[in-house]
C-alpha cells in the first residue's frame, strides 16, 4: 500500500467529530483534485463512504457539493449520497455524470417524493429515466418533467403530464411551450387544460364566474355583438397589461368556438386592430392565420387546431387546396415573427 493509502486508513480511524469532518473533507479534496490511480480510488471510496456514515449531514451536503462537479468521483460515494436524504442528494443528482441511467431508475423507484421531483429537474435525462419518475403520476414530479426543456418524455409520460395538467394550471403551459408534443396529443392536451385555464384566467382578472364561457355563446340573441366586441377586448387589454396574454390564450379561445375572443387575442399579439385581423382574413384566409400565428410566436404544433377552429367557425373553407397547406407550411418555415407582422399588415390595403 502506498504511504497515501497508510495515511488514509490512519486517518479515517480518528473518532473526534470535528476531526472527522475535516478529514470527510480533506479526502473529498483530495478526490476531486486530480484523478486517483486505479489502486487508490478503492480505498479512498471506502473511507468516503465509511466517513458519510459517521459525519454530520451539514458535511454530507459539502462532500456532496464538490464531489459533484468532479467527473472521476468514486462512483460508491457519489451514489451512497444521491440516496441519501434530498438536502445531501440535490447537487449530485443534479449534475453530477458519475451517475447513470440505471442509478437514476433505481432511485426513482427507491427514493423519495424530493428525489423524484430532483431526477425530474434533472437537465438530459433520457427516456426509461423520466417514464421510471413518472411512473407514480405525483403531480409536483410531473410539473419539474413538463418543465425539462432537455428531458425526453415518451407519450406515455407526456399523457400523464396531460392528465393532470387539469388540476395544475402550470403543467399545461410547459407542456404548450415544448416541443415534443406528439401532434395526436395536442387536441387531447387542450381538451384536459380547457376549464382549469379558463378558471384560473376569471380568478386572476376578478371576471365573474363564466364570463368566458358567455363570449361567443350560441345564443346571440342575449348580447348583442358589440357587446361581445367590447367585452372581448377588455378581457385581453387586462391580461396583456398583466404580462399574462400568451398564444396558448388565443389557442384555447378558437379551440372553444370563441371567436370574438380569438380575434381580440390573436391580433394583440400581432401588434394590430381586431377590425385589420378581420380584414386579413377576408383577403386570404388561411395565409393570414398562418402569418398570425408566426406573428404570435405560436408553436407550429399548434396550428392545427387554430385552422380547425377557424374552419368550424366558417372562416376558413373545409376543403383545403394542397397549395394553400404548403404556403401555410412555408410560412413556419422560412418567416420569422417579425417579418410575418410585416407579411400580415401588408395583406391589409392602407395599412
Amino acid at each position: 500500500m502506498s504511504s497515501i493509502g497508510i495515511a488514509l486508513t490512519q486517518l479515517a480511524r480518528v473518532r473526534d467529530p470535528q476531526s472527522r469532518a475535516a478529514l470527510a473533507l480533506g479526502v473529498t479534496d483530495i478526490c476531486v483534485a486530480k484523478p486517483l490511480t486505479n489502486r487508490i480510488e478503492p480505498l479512498a471510496n471506502d473511507i468516503l463512504l465509511s466517513l458519510a456514515h459517521k459525519v454530520e449531514e451539514s458535511v454530507r451536503i459539502k462532500m456532496a457539493a464538490r464531489l459533484s462537479e468532479c467527473d472521476w468521483a468514486p462512483r460508491g460515494i457519489v451514489r451512497f449520497l444521491a440516496f441519501d436524504a434530498p438536502s445531501v442528494a440535490a447537487s449530485v443528482i443534479a449534475r453530477s455524470q458519475v451517475l447513470e441511467s440505471d442509478d437514476l431508475v433505481e432511485l426513482a423507484k427507491q427514493g423519495s417524493r424530493e428525489h423524484r421531483v430532483l431526477i425530474a429537474e434533472r437537465r438530459h435525462i433520457g427516456i426509461a429515466v423520466s417514464d421510471a419518475v413518472a411512473s407514480r403520476s405525483e403531480i409536483d414530479v410531473l410539473s419539474a418533467l413538463s418543465a425539462n426543456q432537455s428531458a425526453r418524455l415518451s407519450s406515455t409520460t407526456i399523457t400523464k403530464c396531460i392528465n393532470a395538467a387539469g388540476q395544475a394550471p402550470d403543467i399545461s403551459r410547459q407542456l404548450l411551450e415544448r416541443d415534443d408534443i406528439p401532434s395526436t396529443l395536442i387536441e387531447r392536451l387542450m381538451d384536459e387544460i380547457s376549464t382549469a385555464v379558463r378558471s384560473q384566467v376569471e380568478a386572476h382578472f376578478d371576471l365573474s364566474p363564466g364570463v368566458l364561457d358567455s363570449l361567443e355563446s350560441q345564443d346571440t340573441s342575449a348580447a348583442p355583438e358589440q357587446d361581445e366586441d367590447e367585452e372581448a377586448r377588455i378581457i385581453v387589454a387586462r391580461m396583456a397589461a398583466a404580462g399574462q396574454l400568451k398564444g396558448t390564450v388565443a389557442v384555447r379561445a378558437i379551440a372553444d368556438g370563441k371567436t370574438v375572443l380569438f380575434d381580440h387575442a390573436i391580433a394583440d399579439l400581432c401588434g394590430i386592430s381586431a377590425d385589420q385581423w378581420r380584414t386579413a382574413v377576408g383577403i386570404s384566409s388561411v395565409r393570414a392565420t398562418a402569418l398570425a400565428c408566426r406573428a404570435a410566436r405560436i408553436d407550429t404544433n399548434l396550428f392545427p387546431s387554430v385552422l380547425r377552429g377557424m374552419q368550424r367557425a366558417g372562416r376558413v373553407q373545409a376543403d383545403l387546396s394542397p397549395d394553400a397547406m404548403a404556403g401555410a407550411a412555408t410560412v413556419f418555415q422560412k418567416y420569422t415573427p417579425g417579418s410575418a407582422y410585416d407579411a400580415l399588415r401588408r395583406l391589409v390595403p392602407g395599412d
